[in-house]
């Protein structure tokens, strides 16, 4: 993983942290669930974008292990 890609991550995870520690603060308080869901649903979306980062992280390592390994075996294993 690339720093920058670490950086963005480690952003997007904190974010979403926040949205977690909200849905827990206001399940304690007694919150109304509609609202809960609602917050509980950024938390789902943040994880989501973050999900769909770290999987373009590893595609783009796959690439690079399939178009620049010399041994054949290493890069059959990747492909697998």
């Amino acid at each position: 993983m690339r720093p920058e890609e670490q950086i963005e991550i480690t952003r997007r995870l904190r974010t979403t942290e926040g949205y977690l520690r909200a849905v827990i603060s206001m399940v304690g308080a007694g919150e109304p669930c509609d609202q809960v869901f609602y917050q509980l649903g950024a938390v789902r979306s943040a994880l989501g974008i973050t999900g769909g980062r770290l999987l373009a992280c590893q595609v783009e390592n796959c690439e690079d292990v399939i178009q620049h390994n010399t041994y054949p075996e290493k890069r059959v294993a990747e492909i697998k």
